[in-house]
């Protein structure tokens, strides 16, 4: 017995140092505790290569990347981190999240919003969307839109909200539910003609989105998420995904296998997995726990 109990409380010590240990801020920076990443881009960039590294907004960015994504679900709460950057023009990062409840496969925004451009989107088969995220940095600030897209709510969204971001880096929420951290000093990963698996993982600044699980109607996953970055007023997409696309593919909002119904909508009808997938929350410390009492139980039967 006295075993199992020392057993049980080595396991439970392990957990606990393992959820304090996981903690991540939302500051736009890559944490070493999102692991691997889960998807790459090494599509070359169709907005431009930022190379804006002086002057009155140093770092802001001056073009537009997609470079890799990363995720976790802790502390109650899905954690998203697109590395990349936005251009400081109000070019646009959407984030889009299938939760597991009834959601669109066809983006149908009923209310006011940028995102209303992206209407007629066509997500991979199986990604029912029930949560989007718009964010986009206008030189000083980022500008923020959140909806509501799970059955049967009424699919109202729209502007939230701003906060600052002096050059091209700052925290807030905007509004929204989720917290909201952005860095948009990067310089590296793909270029407007050349990408690399390599580049793109070595690059470690971004945007950092922590949304509640009570905004995902509590579900425990796992999640699928779809990120692009998108025009002014969401108006024509550019051809960088989370996941990426095949190398070599154009701007969206210009047509092409992608492009949906207008410049700012995509299709994926026809594209199985055009999404990421962040597991679902804590599964090792849940394992820990679960086999401690096991062991403490089988101890128990054997005394």
């Amino acid at each position: 017995m006295r075993k199992a109990i020392y057993a049980l409380a080595a396991a439970s010590a392990l957990t606990i140092s393992m959820s304090a240990r996981a903690a991540i801020t939302i500051d736009g920076s890559l944490d070493s505790d999102y692991g691997s990443a889960l998807t790459t881009n090494v599509n070359p960039t169709g907005f431009g290569d930022s190379n804006y590294t002086a002057g009155p907004d140093t770092p802001d960015a001056n073009g537009s990347e997609t470079d890799a994504a990363y995720g976790v679900v802790q502390g109650g709460n899905l954690n998203i981190f697109l590395a990349g950057n936005a251009e400081n023009n109000g070019n646009r990062w959407n984030i889009f999240v299938a939760d597991g409840r009834a959601g669109q496969s066809v983006l149908n925004l009923s209310s006011g919003g940028s995102m209303n451009a992206m209407n007629g989107s066509t997500f991979s088969p199986g990604f029912l969307a029930t949560y989007a995220l718009d964010l986009n940095d206008y030189q000083g600030a980022a500008y923020c839109e959140e909806y509501t897209l799970a059955a049967p709510a009424t699919l109202n969204g729209g502007y939230t909200g701003s906060f600052a971001v002096p050059s091209g880096i700052g925290t807030g929420t905007g509004g929204t539910t989720a917290t909201l951290g952005l860095n948009n000093s990067n310089t590296g990963g793909v270029t407007g003609s050349t990408g690399s698996t390599a580049a793109s993982l070595a690059v470690t600044t971004g945007l950092e989105v922590s949304i509640p699980l009570s905004s995902l109607g509590n579900s425990t996953g796992p999640f699928l998420v779809l990120a692009d970055i998108n025009g002014g007023g969401d108006g024509y997409l550019s051809n960088q995904f989370l996941p990426g696309l095949p190398s070599g593919t154009g701007n969206v909002g210009g047509g092409g296998a992608f492009s949906g119904a207008s410049g700012g909508a995509f299709n994926f009808a026809n594209t199985a997995g055009e999404y990421f997938v962040v597991a679902a929350p804590e599964p090792a410390s849940m394992g820990l726990i679960l086999g401690a009492t096991a062991l403490l139980a089988s101890r128990r039967r054997s005394a």
